[in-house]
């Protein structure tokens, strides 16, 4: 099965992301100044905002939605749901039938990058980087050098279901084992975290 799709990676959501992150560590060190000078309810109002302005830049961000074609036919969709705190994608069939939905961690862009999966409301898996100081190699030298980025492990239902490969020969390869998870998820989630994660 060979899928097409146009890329959906934007400028917008980077610079957004980019200062949304500035307003959250600002704010945060404005809160921990105040409250080093004896200002708690002037640290609190500060903190409250910080995390106002960060929520409503994060909402400005346009949802993503892509389509995954097979020949000129729509197979797969993914459609973003939810922006803040987390992000989360449905993925559904061409006729609208709901296979999973995706969600990243809130605390990805601080740690490993980690997706659960959930079929009709239930955790069944996790896509997580290797390791932790690969996530923070990748972090800061990823893009420079693809030798850098940290694969992607597959778990579903407390079993290896494959991997997302970031570097190497094999570079930007998505590698299932068995039959444990629908290969139209492990596509979709690849395709997500290929096409759209910074």
């Amino acid at each position: 099965m060979l899928l097409t799709y146009r890329s959906f990676a934007s400028v917008i959501g980077v610079v957004a992301a980019l200062v949304s992150g500035i307003v959250f560590v600002t704010g945060v060190a404005a809160t921990a100044f105040l409250i080093a000078e004896r200002s708690p309810l002037r640290a609190v109002i500060v903190l409250a905002l910080t995390l106002v302005f960060s929520m409503v830049i994060a909402l400005l961000v346009p949802r993503r939605d892509v389509t995954l074609y097979e020949s000129d036919q729509p197979s797969i969709t993914i459609s973003q749901n939810f922006v803040f705190p987390t992000a989360s994608y449905v993925v559904s069939t061409a006729n609208g039938t709901t296979l999973a939905a995706l969600r990243r961690s809130s605390f990805s862009r601080l740690a490993r990058n980690r997706w659960t999966i959930l079929v009709d409301g239930r955790t069944m898996g996790h896509a997580i980087e290797e390791s932790l100081r690969r996530s923070f190699t990748r972090k800061f030298l990823g893009k420079f050098n693809r030798r850098f980025e940290a694969n992607v492990l597959l778990e579903y239902s407390g079993l290896d279901a494959g991997r997302i490969i970031r570097r190497g020969a094999e570079a930007d390869t998505l590698e299932v084992r068995g039959d444990l998870i629908d290969r139209r998820v492990a596509i979709a989630l690849a395709t997500l975290i290929l096409g759209s994660e910074p």
